[in-house]
């Protein structure tokens, strides 16, 4: 569990080094009182493990930048790379003027996963007005969780959790020849029938893609499709896609969140926070790992002993 008696811990992202296993996470003080304050006041932490059990917390890797630039309120959710000997971190960026409801993506970088250098004050992605809504033109500009991966065709690509034109929440997209100059594309999925698709990732399970997202209950409107605050998979074609969404189905864990799957020795596991329930209020910790099955459907599902 990674767990800090003074701050709530929520979303996570992770790397692996040798045999440690690096998470980063969001984390607020807790003396905020109000745990739906913590957005506002988020930093990526920092922890370091060798099991993904037993926790050893390091300093904050990334906190929100000086007054005026994209990232001066709050770090959001992101994702780690390794390019040759540098290691490249995409988080969100959250401004003080808009307070979340305008959404960019930034980088920094290191070469020991502790100490993180910003590589510019602005975003190196934002939404295209083409195809994503936009803070100037709707008022609210959603493009977080930027998940980084390199594909089979030699590129990078970033999924970017993003809002399409008819209001549906869609899976962005954005490739990179240099993991520095990214070019915004249209979306990989619209017209979803959620109203949002958080924290982003595609696992391969053996040769089998499986996506992986994050919604709240009231997110989905698509028939078919159980209704549950979770953590969420559906079959994949490739990494790029086709999204059969219309066939994703919940984890059967009651109360987890914002979930990655992380490759360990003895198979995939999922670590992900323990969000509020009917029965259990938000606690503010990352769980223990939990290890995931790829089920004849091609969703995933816990690892039944």
């Amino acid at each position: 569990m990674i767990d800090d008696p003074q701050r709530w811990i929520w979303d996570s992202w992770y790397a692996q080094d040798g045999d440690d296993y690096h998470a980063f996470f969001l984390a607020a003080p807790r003396s905020l009182g109000d745990p739906d304050m913590r957005h506002w006041s988020a930093v990526a932490a920092h922890a370091v493990s060798r099991d993904l059990r037993e926790w050893r917390h390091l300093p904050d890797a990334l906190v929100p930048g000086e007054a005026g630039r994209f990232d001066d309120q709050a770090i959001w959710t992101g994702s780690v790379v390794k390019d040759g000997d540098v290691w490249r971190m995409f988080y969100t960026g959250i401004d003080a003027t808009t307070r979340g409801t305008r959404q960019r993506v930034g980088q920094a970088t290191s070469h020991d996963l502790i100490t993180w250098t910003r590589v510019s004050p602005d975003p190196i992605a934002v939404a295209d007005p083409r195809w994503y809504s936009t803070y100037d033109r709707e008022g609210v500009e959603a493009f977080r969780d930027p998940w980084v991966f390199r594909h089979t065709d030699g590129r990078w690509h970033m999924l970017v959790t993003a809002t399409d034109l008819y209001g549906h929440g869609c899976i962005g997209h954005a490739t990179s020849d240099d993991l520095l100059s990214w070019v915004v594309d249209e979306p990989l999925a619209i017209k979803t029938g959620f109203l949002q698709l958080e924290v982003l990732q595609v696992h391969t399970f053996g040769e089998t893609p499986v996506l992986f997202f994050s919604c709240l209950e009231t997110d989905i409107s698509l028939e078919g499709v159980e209704r549950r605050t979770g953590y969420y998979s559906a079959p994949a074609e490739s990494a790029l896609g086709p999204f059969a969404l219309d066939r994703a189905e919940p984890m059967n864990v009651d109360g987890i969140y914002a979930g990655r799957v992380v490759e360990t020795p003895s198979g995939p596991v999922m670590m992900g926070f323990r969000n509020v329930t009917a029965t259990r209020p938000f606690e503010g910790v990352i769980g223990a790992p939990i290890p995931l099955e790829l089920t004849s459907r091609g969703t995933v599902n816990v690892r039944v002993p």
